[in-house]
């Protein structure tokens, strides 16, 4: 009997822990979301809260039962108090009376002040009496977002030790609709039929054996869970997690994509331009210019840059403006007079490049360890110009950088 309150108390679980394992090391927030928490006949979980604050905080704990659960919807739980630079821990089950059964769904905390502007962390083990369980981070609310998602790794075995895969989506402060594809790793071909719905806010749905669900029972490996969301912008929570089912283990797998609809952190990214990237032509509506008037100044843009990185920036125009055009990478500091960077890969632009390629260094190389804006030049490569010239510029990264923002003009520089 034991052993099948466990299997039970594991497959109602299993699935719903994705985001573990891709938690941000920035991770503080006035709002935090837990994507899992459980209350069963064999798991708890514990949550503990941090707050880095030399002030004692208050938090509303909001615990959203699944829809596949027990009892569904919102519960009433008791507001937690923090003293100043404690970390506190609590049992579910403590601060959200539950009833019997089993209960699994997402947990929220926000500060309670008025304003709510007093970041904490977050953290939860759900675990059986023997210290069977897992483990899932806090994430700030902002971590999510509507942009097309990816679970890797799935997989389903019939044969010993047998694997099952599960997914949950959740939604958060807004109706969604969404789309979840199976799709074959090396081919990219889909694999049973999509499956579809809508959520209420902090509403969240599991997907128990999502391969059967889809249609596509059987075995299978390298598949990754395809997350889209079909209404709109709207934020989505999607995860999944490979069961094994003698020992009962499981991991979790949160879907990640590119860039989070984030402008701070976009892989690629442009100014001037209507559609993004190299090849792309010179924005009709919004181009950058440098007019006659101006063509004895050097424009000034910034963008943050998190080190260590590889960035490229390329100037986007005609053939005949690009040929009297430069551009140069500058370091943090005074946004018209920092130095020009050296990198010890690459180049940083300079007299007649319209590009540049560089490689920053560590973290603490530049700016003492932190990620802060750094500049771009752009000029002409003589200080007259018969026309107006317009151009865009196109930025990739592998952390993502944010959009080059127009600071201003200054002297010309004659690189």
């Amino acid at each position: 009997m034991r052993f099948l309150q466990l299997l039970f108390a594991l497959v109602l679980l299993a699935g719903g822990v994705g985001i573990a394992q891709a938690q941000a090391t920035a991770a503080s927030g006035s709002v935090v979301v837990i994507p899992l928490v459980a209350q069963t006949a064999s798991f708890s979980t514990e949550i503990v809260v941090r707050n880095p604050n030399a002030s004692p905080i208050t938090l509303n704990v909001a615990f959203y039962e699944g829809l596949n659960s027990g009892t569904p919807g919102p519960k009433a739980c008791t507001q937690l108090t923090v003293a100043a630079i404690e970390s506190k821990p609590f049992l579910l089950s403590n601060q959200c009376p539950l009833g019997a059964g089993g209960h699994f769904g997402m947990l929220v905390l926000e500060d309670a002040a008025l304003q709510k502007t007093n970041v904490f962390f977050a953290y939860s083990r759900t675990q059986t009496p023997g210290f069977i369980g897992f483990s899932v981070e806090g994430f700030p609310v902002g971590e999510f977002s509507g942009a097309p998602a990816d679970a890797l790794g799935l997989k389903s075995q019939a044969a010993a030790p047998g694997f099952q895969s599960n997914c949950f989506v959740g939604a958060l402060g807004e109706t969604v609709s969404y789309q979840l594809l199976l799709r074959d790793g090396t081919t990219n071909a889909i694999i049973g039929s999509p499956l579809t719905g809508t959520l209420q806010p902090f509403e969240m749905f599991r997907y128990l054996n999502v391969f059967t669900l889809a249609g596509a029972p059987g075995d299978h490996a390298n598949v990754r869970a395809n997350f889209t969301v079909t209404s709109g912008g709207q934020a989505l929570v999607g995860f999944c997690t490979v069961q094994e089912n003698i020992q009962l283990s499981a991991d979790f797998r949160i879907a990640k994509s590119v860039d989070a609809l984030n402008n701070r952190q976009r892989r690629v990214t442009c100014i001037g331009q209507d559609n993004c990237g190299l090849g792309n032509p010179v924005s009709v509506s919004q181009p950058e210019t440098i007019t006659i008037a101006t063509a004895n100044l050097r424009r000034v843009y910034s963008m943050i840059i998190t080190q260590p990185d590889y960035i490229r920036c390329d100037l986007v125009g005609s053939t005949g403006d690009l040929s009297n055009l430069q551009m140069r990478l500058r370091l943090p500091g005074d946004p018209f007079t920092s130095a020009v960077f050296v990198p010890s890969v690459g180049d940083s632009g300079g007299a007649g490049d319209t590009t540049f390629y560089v490689y920053t260094g560590p973290r603490n190389a530049v700016n003492g360890g932190t990620a802060t804006r750094w500049f771009i030049d752009v000029e002409t490569r003589t200080q007259a110009t018969a026309s107006d010239i317009n151009f865009g510029i196109t930025c990739s990264s592998g952390n993502g950088v944010e959009v080059p923002w127009f600071r201003g003009t200054t002297t010309y520089a004659a690189f």
